[in-house]
């Protein structure tokens, strides 16, 4: 897997706004001012890691550069990190149309909040619970050393 750098990642165009060299990059990362590190297999972006100081967000995209998975973890201390929001999204087959989407909300004493939209219907659907969140606690990235960050089942 490639990984290049930019400030940030445009969802709505699929590409990156002022791309970065790496050292530029690092600097960002050892100063914890923001960056993004675009993973790419096949020439496509398959994760964007947006990395700040108080947040590294982690955003999963399909073929089609939808982006169909994202994980937001709060900067807990310098090196721990917890998974506070996961978002997921559904897709018209070919399209870019959104057909449903999933809030996940999670607390560090084990709360969940959950939304569910269909926006064919426009239902919502909300539910809370709690869990042992063990999974949601992960290491803040060295530089360059992302992929433990990309794991869909949480």
């Amino acid at each position: 897997m490639k990984v290049y750098y930019c400030d940030e990642w445009s969802d709505i165009k699929k590409k990156p706004w002022n791309t970065l060299d790496e050292h530029t990059a690092y600097t960002h990362h050892q100063k914890r001012e923001p960056y993004t590190a675009v993973l790419t297999k096949d020439d496509k972006p398959k994760y964007v890691i947006n990395v700040t100081k108080e947040w590294v967000s982690v955003g999963f995209y399909d073929d089609l550069i939808r982006k169909y998975l994202n994980y937001d973890f709060e900067v807990i201390s310098d090196s721990k990190i917890f998974l506070r929001t996961a978002m997921y999204w559904e897709y018209d087959d070919e399209t870019d149309t959104e057909v449903s989407n999933l809030i996940l909300g999670f607390r560090e004493d084990g709360y969940i909040a959950m939304e569910k939209r269909v926006l064919k219907d426009g239902s919502v659907e909300e539910r809370e619970t709690s869990d042992t969140l063990e999974k949601n606690w992960d290491v803040f990235p060295e530089f360059g050393q992302y992929l433990h960050l990309c794991k869909e089942e949480r």
